[in-house]
């Protein structure tokens, strides 16, 4: 499948916590941010579960009708490209991976309601908080997601190629304390395999910082590992919840 632009559309909380492996109850009285966070409902979710929870999205510039009908338009457009894409498995249910869209528009929308001050408007490779602002720092169907087709993403134009991404990471990693979780960290394909861009992105990070690969439970339709990248500090031990340690 090939996108020609970034679509606005998220996922549910439930969805995040599965494909970044996060369990809530270890981040709890800590600080999230979630980048891109679209219009997804993973910031209500945490706040609920006591984590502070930042979202940014170059998008959050619009008012909630724009935004509305910005994702509902992006979902639309978005399923009629599924529904002719060689990736997704026959028995995929794309009607419920529809569903959990217009699920995660609702939560999102009622929460940029009434929490307003949880939504900035940013965009990688630059943003606008302090360093080590964040404990966590997650990032969702942007990274390897968006690179050019030919290098296994959904682009149509090579806006974020591989030095893109370079600085997008060094980004990610000077807001965050502890820990940067990207997903996916696959190709976008029927039969996904590691991103080509992992390897040189490790490659580069910055002195006391690692890096690995693990595997998700989450299903988007794809056969195969579909990883995630998780990115930790050095000398956070005592500061990482259990889960990290």
């Amino acid at each position: 499948m090939d996108l020609p632009r970034v679509v606005f559309f998220g996922r549910t909380g439930a969805d995040a916590l599965a494909f970044f492996n996060l369990d809530l109850a270890d981040w709890r009285g800590r600080r999230v941010l979630d980048c891109p966070g679209g219009p997804g409902s993973f910031t209500a979710l945490a706040r609920a579960a006591g984590v502070e929870s930042v979202a940014a999205d170059p998008l959050y510039t619009l008012s909630l009708p724009e935004l509305e009908r910005r994702c509902r338009d992006d979902v639309a457009f978005t399923m009629e490209r599924l529904a002719l894409s060689p990736t997704m498995r026959p028995d995929f249910d794309q009607a419920r991976f529809r569903q959990g869209k217009m699920e995660a528009l609702e939560a999102f929308l009622a929460d940029r309601r009434d929490h307003p001050q949880a939504y900035r408007a940013a965009a990688l490779p630059s943003l606008p908080f302090e360093a080590a602002s964040f404990d966590l720092v997650l990032c969702g169907h942007l990274l390897f997601c968006y690179a050019p087709i030919a290098d296994g993403g959904l682009s149509e134009q090579p806006d974020f190629d591989l030095d893109w991404h370079r600085r997008a990471l060094a980004e990610l990693l000077r807001v965050s304390r502890q820990e940067v979780r990207i997903y996916p960290a696959h190709t976008i394909e029927r039969h996904p395999r590691v991103h080509p861009w992992v390897q040189p992105l490790l490659a580069c990070l910055p002195p006391g910082w690692q890096g690995q690969l693990e595997p998700t439970s989450y299903d988007e339709g794809f056969e195969g590992e579909t990883p995630m990248l998780r990115l930790r500090r050095h000398g956070t031990a005592g500061l990482l919840p259990p889960e990290g340690r």
